[in-house]
């Protein structure tokens, strides 16, 4: 059984669980805290030495990092591939995952923090911020169906960056750009959207 470890609301573990739930593989989720500081303790840097989320154990393989993590399950899980034939398709697919890492979502987090955490509202300045990485996503897609052509690990990683942007209500972003708006569509429509709308592990209230 593979585990995965993750403190809700973490982008990067939630592009993990898009993969795992893309691929249809058994996974048991093993929750930490931020707050409780669970990623700092003595038990979890055995795991993750970076005191970071996510990491992953698959029997004997412990790997962390997420870029890491769902290249393994891409390699290992072959059924289902999630990155081009072509070497071209590749270096799109793992450019525009790459980007969403490094660029869209530490936009995001930031927003999250302002919004969940410090209870303020976005300025203007915010919402300028994330619509510019949504600019760029938009010109990756241009007129394809999916980032690099087929589905692949880049559009695992742009579905958390959807159910975050509808979690925080600033969808509207995407307003003016079509194109963009039906790929969201499309994304929160695959089976890996279960995992990256998973903010929080508690149950829905009835």
């Amino acid at each position: 059984m593979i585990e995965i470890y993750y403190a809700p609301p973490s982008i990067y573990c939630r592009k993990v669980l898009a993969v795992l739930e893309e691929k249809d593989l058994d996974y048991e989720i093993k929750r930490l805290s931020f707050e409780a500081g669970d990623l700092e303790s003595e038990d979890y840097l055995k795991i993750n030495p970076n005191g970071e989320v996510p990491a992953l154990k698959d029997e004997d393989t412990v790997i962390y990092e997420s870029t890491a993590i769902i290249e393994y399950l891409n390699d290992e899980y072959p059924s289902e591939p999630l990155l081009p034939e072509d070497s071209a398709g590749r270096a799109q697919a793992r450019l525009v995952e790459d980007y969403c890492d490094l660029h869209v979502y530490p936009v995001l987090v930031d927003c999250y923090l302002k919004k969940e955490v410090q209870h303020e509202d976005l300025a203007d300045a915010d919402l300028a911020a994330v619509k510019q990485t949504m600019k760029r996503l938009d010109a990756y897609l241009g007129k394809k169906e999916f980032i690099a052509g087929a589905f692949s690990l880049a559009d695992c990683a742009a579905m958390p960056i959807v159910a975050t942007l509808e979690f925080l209500e600033i969808f509207d972003v995407v307003s003016d750009m079509p194109a963009l708006k039906a790929y969201f569509k499309r994304l929160k429509a695959r089976p890996g959207y279960k995992g990256a709308k998973m903010l929080s592990l508690e149950p829905a209230a009835s």
